[in-house]
């Protein structure tokens, strides 16, 4: 009896997939197109036959490979027949790009030697600079990587000069060009380029074979020989390349090397802000000090006022002097800095707005400067006049005038005829000395 179409082709495929099942198969990608419902289809070719290959969506999705025509690949599939069309198709459930295992044996066999040769050493790695104003940007000029890359900084660090030295990024020949790139910026006048702080060497996500130009020992020794700092943000944070290694700082991202390597504007605001609350409070506290020293040296006990105010005298001279510097210093530095700022920032708002700080600074420098000046003069008047009060109400002078101090024979001061019964001894205090006497009914008598 007969077979039918369908169960001869049933059967076909039945037979296939025993006696083939799974297999590995390498070969080059012919035609190639993806379906509306995320499949795969493609060719599988070699020189003297093909296959057809399909790569259904749930496989297609986890695949790193970028597949494409003329692309050699490795895949593991599954032999099958399509009933539909009774065609003998590999179902592939994994692919990767030939000649990864050679490419792998590479990349460890250079990284070994350049490590021995103590190029990734952290001592060599030069730092970076702390507030740089310009950058040197070596990457595509085309594509997302740049324009990300742009519009971070000019959200971060919107007084930075970056510029951009356009070279290959992928395919033969792209290190040669990076590392042409790298020689140029370390010699700007040579090559009439501007003078930049440190460098970055960028590109997007891609395969091992896309990423190759990064691992090439030129471009290595490139980076390793650069004067300016090198930054390394090639893929994503899990793709490590020889370049990584080399490079005095290694970003995951383009994006993220911006920001490993500027200061956010929005957090030196901050610090300006808070050095300004901080200038206030320590003009405050030194005032209030000074204060507090003058009320306990009027209300202290005195022996000789002169001496006694001496000591306190000098120190408000010295709070004095102290004040005023700290006050020229620090609004000098704080107007240095907002110089240097509005002079790199561009958006005319941002200058206006500097100017304006400026300017208050200024103010609040000039009004700090004459309130500390005028109220240190105050109280150095005050204390003169006290000091001369307490000179003129001395019990000294009194004594030199011709006054003397009756004591009693218990030490007290007398300051009535009662305290002098006669017969008690008493002790007068003069100008010059003391003397002791006897007290009698009509009559003192020593």
């Amino acid at each position: 009896m007969a077979l039918s179409v369908s169960e001869f082709v049933t059967r076909l495929r039945y037979a296939v997939e025993a006696q083939v099942g799974e297999q590995r198969v390498e070969g080059e990608i012919g035609s190639c197109k993806s379906a509306g419902s995320g499949h795969i289809y493609f060719t599988l070719k070699d020189r003297n036959a093909q296959v057809q290959c399909v790569m259904y969506r749930h496989q297609a999705m986890s695949c790193r490979v970028r597949l494409r025509e003329g692309l050699q690949v490795e895949l593991t599939g599954r032999a099958t027949v399509w009933e539909g069309r009774g065609s003998l198709q590999l179902v592939v459930s994994h692919i990767r790009e030939a000649g990864l295992g050679s490419l792998q044996q590479q990349f460890e066999e250079l990284k070994r030697r350049l490590e021995q040769e103590g190029l990734f050493s952290p001592a060599r790695k030069k730092p970076l600079p702390p507030f740089p104003t310009s950058v040197g940007l070596i990457t595509s000029a085309t594509g997302a990587v740049i324009q990300d890359m742009r519009h971070r900084l000019e959200s971060r660090a919107p007084w930075m000069q970056a510029y951009l030295m356009p070279v290959q990024v992928q395919g033969k020949g792209a290190e040669a060009g990076l590392a042409e790139a790298i020689h140029r910026w370390n010699e700007p006048e040579r090559y009439r380029l501007p003078q930049v702080d440190y460098l970055i060497i960028a590109r997007g996500g891609g395969s091992l074979e896309d990423l190759w130009c990064f691992n090439e020992e030129v471009l290595a020794r490139a980076i390793a020989a650069s004067r300016l700092p090198v930054v390394s943000a090639v893929g994503h944070e899990t793709d490590f390349t020889i370049a990584d290694f080399v490079a005095d700082l290694r970003a995951p991202t383009p994006t993220a090397a911006i920001e490993l390597t500027t200061p956010d504007s929005a957090i030196l605001r901050q610090n300006l802000t808070r050095l300004d609350t901080t200038l206030q409070y320590s003009l405050s506290r030194a005032l209030q000090t000074a204060r507090l020293r003058l009320q306990i040296v009027l209300q202290g006990p005195i022996g000789t006022p002169l001496q006694a105010l001496a000591p306190f005298a000098q120190k408000l001279d010295e709070t004095e002097e102290l004040l005023s510097s700290a006050a020229v210093d620090k609004a000098a530095a704080a107007t240095a800095h907002l110089n240097v700022l509005a002079a790199r920032i561009h958006p005319r708002a941002l200058l206006l707005r500097t100017a304006a700080a400026r300017s208050a600074l200024d103010n609040a420098e000039r009004h700090l400067i004459s309130t500390a000046t005028t109220l240190i003069n105050n109280n150095r008047s005050a204390l003169k006049v006290h000091a001369a009060n307490l000179e003129a109400a001395s019990p000294q002078r009194a004594l030199e005038r011709g006054f003397a101090l009756v004591h009693t024979d218990k030490g007290r001061l007398a300051r009535s005829t009662d305290d002098l019964p006669p017969g008690s001894q008493a002790t007068l205090q003069l100008a010059d000395g003391t003397r002791r006497v006897q007290v009698c009914a009509d009559h003192t008598t020593q």
